[in-house]
């Protein structure tokens, strides 16, 4: 043979190689068991709203306290005079506008008008603190803030630290006797202004909706949501057999609690958008504890409850808590962290089998629901399990590492990575963000451990990432470890998650002290606490060491860590 064949002869050697590869990743590429759907070419308040006039008197959203409802009708007007009113500030297509509140009805009439309106919002948790506020505010490149009257002085304190800008406040008035604080605009003033809503020219790619998530790694980021994905993930949700609630007619509407945060993309789009584009009842309770919780169960009737692990930990513990004498409640959905068939044994067992619990996957890169488990499918619930893939979306687990990202076959434990419409456009003004998180063909990375069995039935195991799931929220390492870098005795820090039987989680640090300094564990934590908001907070301890432990390109060794 001479040289020339012999080299020929290697090249199709490893041209037939990479296209078996290839074949045998496609081959392992995991998809629905139900149909892919026709994906509406619809906006966000356009999908929606598209069914009020089947439901257009029926109450929307109520709150549990205050009692102050609208009816989905009231909803849609009002939204339209908020949306006249931001394009009258100033505010176009693709400005940021930021929503700081607790879960109230007039969240969602914010919601809608932002979209209406053309621009985009940035959902801000409302116990963060002023740092935090502003940090996500700078960060998003926010215009105008709606907020609360009673939560002003820290929105305030925020806004006047963000440099070159003149950031409007909008702030809704918890009682009638509230005053609007000087400088602000009353949001129920500009509901009632019935202003012209031009055309923003939109389309369908224009980012809708900037939750902040710390994504695989790393400080928060600002997710960019579409119209085309948040609205493709809704009605991948409500698809027959996917969607858990009844048909709303003239005599039946379910009865569905908004105790999930609104600011939470599992809130806002799982229950907020999603019902509402089905005619449900929303109640919202402004602040989750023990006494709504109880007083939401066994006053409001509800039929459904979208709920995190720790939510159910306390339906099984806490006595107050008479789940069993709920007797309008079809079914609890859980999400945000996996569930312990142990306790899903548990609840079935307090229940007599009349609740059904079911688990969901997903997260805020997309739009964020990936997997659901269903009564209506068959093997459509399996006991720690996170369901089946929602139609119009691919799954492939892959090995570690594998630049390839081959697919593994059922029963094989790797990497989750997610193919669909509903997956995000990209992280705000961050490439590199970009780069670590998509590969080749359209894939996202999930940085989830996970594995399917012979059904195409997901198992989320464990998470490559490094987030810590406190009470379902993600608190990010990298976030916590630069504000202790910031304390005067403070040299190096990092921070891990540490099992905790109520909260799922609990931020643990790790501080090398300068040479010379002294301070306590106490003084750590409390110069952390008045920093962060209470969940952050380091109720794992605080650690002193001598170094902490890194590999030779200075990742941190959290392994290692949780060896002290």
């Amino acid at each position: 043979m001479s040289f020339r064949s012999a080299v020929r002869s290697v090249i199709r050697g490893k041209k037939s190689q990479l296209e078996a590869r290839r074949l045998y990743s496609i081959s392992h590429e995991v998809s629905s068991p139900v149909e892919d759907i026709k994906l509406p070419n619809l906006f966000l308040h356009e999908y929606v709203l598209n069914d009020i006039h089947k439901w257009h008197d029926k109450i929307a959203a109520e709150c549990i306290n205050s009692k102050r409802k609208y009816t989905y009708e009231e909803i849609n007007r009002k939204s339209d005079s908020l949306a006249g009113f931001l394009q009258k500030c100033g505010i176009r297509k693709g400005d940021v506008v930021a929503v700081v509140l607790p879960n109230v009805p007039e969240y969602l009439i914010s919601l809608l008008g932002i979209s209406k309106s053309g621009s985009t919002v940035t959902t801000i948790n409302p116990i963060y603190t002023s740092d935090e506020i502003q940090r996500q505010l700078v960060n998003s490149g926010t215009k105008l803030v709606i907020t609360m009257t009673t939560l002003h002085p820290i929105v305030k304190d925020a806004t006047d630290n963000v440099p070159n800008s003149n950031i409007s406040i909008v702030t809704i008035n918890h009682n009638e006797s509230d005053s609007t604080p000087e400088g602000c605009v009353n949001f129920f003033e500009v509901c009632e202004l019935n202003l012209e809503v031009k055309d923003p020219n939109l389309s369908l790619d224009d980012v809708v909706i900037l939750p902040y998530s710390s994504g695989t790694t790393g400080l928060p980021k600002g997710v960019k949501i579409t119209h085309r994905n948040l609205v493709s993930n809704i009605a991948q949700s409500n698809t027959q057999g996917l969607r858990y609630n009844t048909e709303t007619t003239g005599n039946n509407q379910d009865i569905i609690p908004l105790v999930l945060p609104l600011f939470h993309i599992y809130g806002l789009s799982s229950i907020g958008f999603t019902k509402l584009s089905r005619g449900c009842k929303l109640v919202t309770v402004p602040k989750f504890n023990t006494d709504s919780f109880s007083k939401l169960l066994h006053q409001c009737s509800p039929n459904l409850l979208f709920a995190v692990p720790p939510m159910v930990l306390m339906l099984l513990n806490n006595p107050q808590l008479q789940l069993e004498k709920v007797s309008s409640l079809r079914s609890i959905i859980s999400g945000a962290a996996p569930l312990g068939s142990e306790d899903i044994c548990r609840l079935k067992e307090k229940t007599g089998g009349k609740v059904n619990l079911m688990q969901m996957y997903g997260l805020t890169e997309c739009s964020p629901v990936t997997h659901k488990q269903s009564t209506d499918l068959k093997n459509g619930i399996k006991v720690g399990g996170s369901g089946f893939l929602l139609p119009n979306t691919k799954a492939k687990i892959v090995k570690i590492d594998d630049r390839d990202c081959v697919g593994l076959g059922p029963n094989e434990s790797g990497e989750l990575l997610i193919k669909g419409p509903q997956v995000m456009a990209g992280y705000l003004n961050n490439p590199e963000a970009d780069k670590g998180i998509f590969v080749e063909g359209g894939w996202m990375r999930t940085g989830d451990i996970a594995n399917y069995d012979e059904d195409n039935h997901f198992f989320i195991t464990d998470r490559l990432k490094e987030l810590i799931k406190v009470k379902g929220f993600q608190v990010a390492p990298a976030e916590l470890e630069e504000l202790l870098r910031g304390h005067p005795t403070v040299q190096d820090a990092a921070v891990i998650g540490i099992p905790d039987e109520k909260h799922g989680e609990s931020p643990k640090a790790f501080v090398v002290l300068k040479k010379g300094s002294n301070t306590s564990a106490e003084d750590i934590s409390k110069y952390v606490a008045e920093k962060v908001v209470n969940y952050k907070q380091l109720t794992g301890g605080v650690v002193f060491l001598e170094s902490i432990p890194k590999t030779a390109s200075g990742k941190i060794l959290r392994k290692d860590l949780r060896n002290y």
